[in-house]
């Protein structure tokens, strides 16, 4: 995938309706703004969406994106619930990470580190805002990403986790068996040799029209949602059909090290779709309406 090389432009910039489409549910349409955040390498094309001036303001909430295709199959559901949350007084800010989206690099170019740099530049952005608290919500890998970046940089946050991925190994390994899949169609190309094979003699590899290089695909292996300590809490959302509402072993086991550290954490079990991963565009209304009302905004009031 070819990103552009140009220098980045003034911040004020073209937004693209692909990339946050508006609800027209909403009476109160946010203030919508595009801009370059400046990266170590490179720009970071972002959208803003801040409550009209009637609407008292909240916080920052910063959206992190989940992986290759699940992120394209949930940019309408995201662009929603932005939309939402900045109706209820919330600023928004959606990131474009280092080679993807309108963001500059090559997608083959990015490494796991670097997106973990995107999240820390974001968040600082949110800290400017002086407007309340600062969450940090994580779509699917975005999930892993968002924790992981919470902790190595100690961020005062707190974490909104849409269906997180908890094994980045594990998620690794789903990805690239995509390829054995193109192979038996005909479709993987000329290499015959299996991409973790490649990935680990250090070659970068195509997988689902994503080029993988092994600085991307080792930070994604050595990945492991941890009871990472946000300042503001955790929220977790798993979304499926009514019978897989419990729990998993995954989440008892994090919740649990919250607990004995005294981080709150509250599980929402959401009936609808697995949206990231349809074939169709699909729409889960009840993660809508019960992340509408989250962060309770009671803690944060100020003066």
């Amino acid at each position: 995938m070819t990103k552009s090389t140009a220098k980045p432009s003034p911040a004020l910039v073209r937004w693209s309706r692909r990339s946050a489409p508006s609800s027209p549910k909403l009476s109160m349409s946010p203030k919508l703004h595009a801009f370059h955040l400046h990266a170590p390498h490179g720009f970071r094309f972002c959208v803003s969406r801040t409550p009209v001036a009637e609407r008292p303001r909240h916080g920052v909430i910063i959206h992190v994106p989940a992986f290759a295709e699940e992120m394209n199959k949930g940019r309408h559901m995201v662009a929603l619930q932005a939309d939402a949350w900045a109706q209820e007084g919330w600023t928004v800010l959606q990131i474009d990470l280092g080679g993807c989206g309108d963001s500059e690099g090559d997608f083959a170019a990015a490494s796991w580190d670097s997106w973990l740099e995107d999240v820390r530049i974001a968040h600082a952005w949110g800290t400017e805002q002086a407007c309340g608290p600062v969450w940090l919500w994580g779509l699917r890998l975005g999930a892993l990403l968002a924790s992981e970046a919470a902790a190595r940089y100690r961020l005062e946050c707190g974490l909104l986790l849409w269906q997180p991925v908890t094994s980045g190994k594990q998620h690794l390994q789903q990805f690239l068996r995509l390829w054995k899949m193109a192979q038996v169609i005909g479709k993987a190309g000329g290499d015959d040799k299996p991409p973790h094979e490649r990935l680990a003699a250090g070659e970068t590899v195509e997988v689902g029209g994503y080029e993988i290089a092994p600085a991307l695909a080792q930070g994604i292996d050595a990945a492991q949602l941890a009871a990472v300590a946000p300042l503001h809490g955790v929220h977790w959302f798993q979304v499926g059909p009514a019978w897989a509402a419990t729990p998993s072993p995954a989440f008892e086991r994090l919740r649990a090290q919250w607990d004995a550290a005294g981080i709150e954490v509250q599980y929402h079990a959401v009936v609808g779709p697995l949206f990231w991963q349809t074939q169709e565009i699909e729409l889960a209304q009840e993660l809508l309406d019960r992340s509408r009302k989250v962060p309770d905004v009671s803690e944060f009031a100020r003066a």
